[in-house]
């Protein structure tokens, strides 16, 4: 059984769709969250269906449950900033979090559950902290600013989570949930500052014949940068941002 929720952080909304399953070792309904991408405005998520004409009931994670799960997150985001994805275990996720190997299971199907949820966690957050394209826009100055502060954060912030980032890109091969997931977030990416260009230029503040084609390439060099400095394990080099921040500025302004 499957249904649709939206999930607020900040001032985005967020699509998720939540699946019921029966775990087959504890034989208890779990729920598996799958991201679906940005809700767009005016979205809504129907309720969870109801079985036999009855109202759904929605169980809600107690206090503790919810910490108990809260520590196992964190102490995988430690573990893989320390090492490698390959080399983490769920034996070695549960110890680092003070907990008994068993407990893992009462909240975590798998290794890759809590790798989801953990790149839930960080997703969210360089969501929240990075600028939008929202209107009212300003002058060339103004808009000039925006941009900079938005390539800004795109290439350093990740370097945050530098070792959950390199876990996402060691597990991407051989995933094809995870690789359609880069493919939407990278596409809705780019259809946001191709959005935002033709705004840009439909209010006269700068003239771009082709927002999309030039959306794609700039794209293209922001991932590039991206996954250099998420390898690296650094903040990306002087040279590298100014680098990524003048193409920008010179291909929109």
């Amino acid at each position: 059984m499957a249904h649709e929720v939206i999930k607020k952080v900040g001032r985005r909304a967020y699509r998720y769709r939540v699946e019921s399953y029966r775990d087959p070792e504890t034989k208890k309904v779990r729920s598996r969250w799958r991201y679906l991408g940005v809700a767009a405005p005016g979205d809504s998520a129907s309720p969870p269906p109801a079985v036999g004409g009855a109202a759904p009931h929605v169980r809600k994670r107690s206090a503790a449950t919810n910490e108990t799960r809260e520590r196992l997150v964190r102490a995988f985001l430690e573990l893989v900033e320390s090492g490698s994805y390959s080399a983490v275990t769920a034996g070695m996720v549960a110890a680092k979090a003070g907990l008994a190997h068993g407990t893992f299971y009462r909240y975590f199907r798998d290794k890759r559950a809590v790798f989801m949820a953990a790149l839930d966690r960080v997703r969210e957050e360089l969501e929240r902290d990075r600028p939008t394209f929202d209107p009212p826009f300003g002058d060339v100055r103004a808009e000039r600013a925006r941009v900079r502060a938005w390539t800004t954060t795109l290439l350093t912030k990740p370097a945050l989570h530098a070792g959950m980032l390199r876990a996402f890109y060691d597990a991407l091969e051989g995933d094809p949930e995870l690789q359609a997931l880069r493919r939407e977030r990278r596409a809705a990416r780019m259809s946001a500052l191709a959005r935002y260009l033709q705004q840009l230029d439909d209010a006269g503040i700068v003239e771009i014949d082709d927002p999309v084609a030039l959306a794609a390439a700039l794209t293209v060099l922001v991932d590039a940068a991206l996954r250099e400095s998420v390898i690296a394990g650094a903040v990306p080099e002087r040279a590298t941002l100014s680098g990524v921040v003048y193409v920008f500025e010179r291909s929109i302004f």
